[in-house]
């Protein structure tokens, strides 16, 4: 019972930060220079509220997409450890709303990213759960997963939103939004660069191979065939 009531205020609060924070579905291409792009959203002083409540760590995105381009827009996150890929801690994708037939194409439409992540530790055994929830949101749907993580104990992490302005999205060209770094023995010392070069070439960068953990969120918009 607890744990369905639990379920059933996380899904309410999502729908309060879905309420609170989505504006503007629509966006004329003349207005958005013709491109699609993910940025921070503004956020209002409710929806701070609200992530204070639901998370440790929220961001959620602004995501400007063209529907006569563009089919779905994957989610996933990447974890790495001691610089091996494991397997992917989440991993879903949610389709774009296809516009009315009464519209008239050539319009960018708006769908939001949520991501939230939280930890918890074990009194007992000292080991910690990271709990990480994605969400994509728009006026006519939404799809979420949540994934927890059963991690050691550590001294240090560090979270790290990659993207502080609007960002260009390609159809079929996977960009990081954040990652999570852990570094138990010293101090952890990264470029804002090196996600940026796991972009462009898929290859973990050595600064990022020497952490005990990684974890990459990171989405895709999927071209149609």
């Amino acid at each position: 019972m607890r744990k369905m009531a639990g379920v059933s205020l996380f899904c309410f609060m999502i729908a309060g930060v879905f309420f609170w924070t989505y504006e503007s579905r629509k966006i004329d291409r003349d207005e958005r220079l013709l491109h699609m792009a993910v940025k921070p959203a503004e956020l209002a002083d409710e929806t701070k509220r609200i992530f204070s409540i639901i998370g440790q760590h929220a961001q959620l995105f602004d995501v400007d997409v063209d529907p006569d381009q563009a089919s779905m827009i994957k989610v996933w996150v990447e974890r790495f450890e001691h610089g091996e890929k494991r397997e992917n801690v989440i991993d879903y994708g949610v389709g774009i709303d296809l516009p009315d037939a009464q519209e008239a194409s050539g319009k960018l439409h708006r769908e939001q990213l949520l991501f939230i992540l939280s930890q918890n530790q074990d009194q007992r055994t000292q080991e910690r759960r990271l709990s990480i929830t994605s969400a994509v949101m728009s006026d006519a749907s939404a799809g979420s997963t949540t994934s927890d993580v059963h991690l050691p104990p550590h001294t240090g992490s560090q979270l790290t939103w990659m993207n502080s302005a609007e960002l260009e999205l390609h159809l079929n060209r996977p960009v990081t939004l954040g990652f999570l770094i852990e570094f138990d023995d010293r101090t952890i010392r990264h470029s804002g660069g090196s996600a940026e070069e796991y972009d462009a070439t898929g290859n973990l960068p050595e600064e990022l191979r020497r952490h005990d953990r990684v974890f990459l969120l990171r989405m895709m918009l999927q071209g149609k065939e």
